[in-house]
């Protein structure tokens, strides 16, 4: 059984003193899963000593976890209206019935929807004295239409600065996905973190999204790693 927030967070400052890895599932976003990250991460950064990344780190973590719990949504909805969301034409007009019906109070009443058919973002958080990996996990895998825009706005997010800038530039064909890849990549470039440890990987069956933020010059990104295992 799932356990109260309000226990969770209760359990924080024992669970970042024994651990250097903690997770919560969720499918739905609201204030009580806010509060629980903002918590779990002002404690863990306090105590690392890197303080000054608290406000971009629950920034970044809230968009990542709103990003994986809406595309989990919009799967359960297109499922409600008898679309397939793999089919051009299906996509095409069930993109424009979410954009019509879907509203704040929905948002709500489909996370216990996704809750009851099992599909969440799972929230994970690792870290060390060299850094730390925050990684927000959706089971459910994204459309390659989807995929390939996510792509072209990380490139395209690489040549700003300013999120302000990057928005007047693209208002025209920039949806709240697009625009919030594109402030993680600012946010990070601002912070003097390479914004390739930011990354989307997508498999058949999920979908991950993980930021890594060294703390020293000790730090091995797991995407070294990685990159080791397909050489």
């Amino acid at each position: 059984m799932a356990k109260p927030f309000l226990e969770l967070e209760a359990q924080i400052p024992e669970l970042v003193k024994a651990n250097s890895k903690i997770s919560v599932r969720s499918s739905r976003m609201n204030r009580q899963l806010e509060q629980y990250v903002l918590a779990l991460l002002t404690k863990i950064l306090v105590e690392m000593g890197q303080e000054r990344f608290i406000e971009m780190l629950y920034t970044i973590t809230k968009e990542l976890t709103i990003n994986g719990i809406k595309a989990n949504q919009k799967r359960v909805f297109f499922e409600d209206e008898g679309l397939d969301i793999t089919n051009t034409e299906d996509y095409e007009k069930g993109i424009k019935d979410y954009s019509k019906k879907f509203s704040e109070k929905m948002a709500d009443q489909y996370g216990r929807r996704c809750l009851a058919r099992g599909v969440y973002i799972h929230l994970k958080f690792n870290y060390c004295k060299d850094g730390l990996m925050v990684e927000v996990t959706n089971n459910t895998p994204v459309i390659k239409a989807e995929e390939t825009r996510m792509r072209e706005k990380m490139k395209k997010s690489m040549g700003y600065n300013d999120i302000a800038e990057f928005y007047m530039d693209n208002m025209d064909n920039t949806e709240g996905a697009g625009l919030g890849i594109a402030l993680i990549m600012i946010l990070l470039k601002n912070e003097g973190v390479d914004p390739n440890l930011f990354r989307i990987i997508t498999y058949p069956d999920k979908t991950i999204a993980r930021v890594e933020i060294p703390f020293t010059e000790n730090y091995v990104s797991i995407r070294s790693g990685e990159l080791a295992d397909l050489n």
